[in-house]
């Protein structure tokens, strides 16, 4: 199963790439990389460790040397690129090959193209900021270990609740097999048009996680006490009481290639049982 949106990268299709590495990555697996490409006849015009921003816009495709983490960083720096990741990281949920089938797999690329499949972010908004995006999560959590967040909840104009809680997880397809996965939200296929909104530890009897479409624009105010928010994992920002998050299912999406047969639930089968 792949999500609607998915296509193809032709074979003969990628001439000049890109690399992002992990600086946990030896230099020995770039080298790997560059004489496998080389091979092809395929050229790498630059390379970036994972922090770097604004990657170059004239690249076909864009090989992520690491883990999750690593291809979310990828997908900042090259926006609207396609990401084909070589997991050396201990999950390995959005990667297509793995290093020691790397050779293997730049062939397969050139010789018989490369599956491209396409997640939809999300759109996270602070107050009148402008709106930025997060292809797997934004993470509103609790500033102090010792006490606990007050949050309203409003969906689609609607106020729904009011929650004291350690947070909140606004995650998308992509997302709910990471941080909300672990905070008891629901695996989403990948191709579902949706996100979900996961309380972190309530304080309360019942709480359930919200599956919200691609219409519904969720906003938490924070009522009391600082708080941080964090879009896919990169440093926190803070917030404080008063201040608002919107958020909503972005037009914009990440692209993964991957040069093997692949299912979302092979890989969830894979990954997490």
């Amino acid at each position: 199963m792949a999500p609607p949106s998915s296509g193809r990268l032709k074979p003969g299709s990628v001439r000049r790439v890109a690399v992002v590495t992990s600086r946990k990555v030896g230099r020995e697996h770039l080298e790997r990389l560059e004489a496998a490409l080389g091979r092809g006849g395929v050229k790498i015009v630059e390379t970036r460790p994972e922090e770097d921003p604004d990657g170059r816009d004239r690249v076909d495709l864009v090989f992520v040397l690491g883990g999750d983490g690593t291809m979310l960083r990828a997908s900042r720096i090259y926006p609207g690129k396609v990401l084909l990741g070589v997991n050396f990281g201990r999950v390995g949920f959005m990667s297509g090959m793995l290093p020691e089938r790397m050779e293997e797999g730049v062939r397969k690329l050139l010789e018989d193209g490369l599956e491209v499949q396409e997640y939809r972010k999300l759109d996270v908004r602070v107050g009148q900021e402008a709106w930025r995006t997060a292809a797997n999560d934004a993470v509103l959590l609790k500033k102090r270990p010792h006490q606990i967040a007050s949050v309203d909840v409003t969906i689609g104009g609607e106020e729904l609740f009011a929650f004291r809680c350690d947070g909140f997880i606004a995650a998308t397809p992509l997302g709910s097999t990471a941080y909300a996965l672990s905070a008891g939200g629901p695996i989403v296929s990948g191709d579902a048009r949706c996100y979900v909104l996961v309380p972190i530890a309530p304080h309360a009897l019942v709480s359930r996680p919200l599956v919200l479409g691609e219409e519904q624009v969720t906003e938490l105010r924070l009522v009391e006490r600082d708080a941080l928010l964090s879009l896919d994992g990169e440093e926190p920002r803070e917030l404080h009481a008063g201040d608002t998050v919107r958020v909503r299912l972005s037009a914009e999406s990440v692209k993964i290639g991957r040069t093997d047969d692949w299912t979302w639930w092979r890989a969830v089968r894979r990954t997490f049982l």
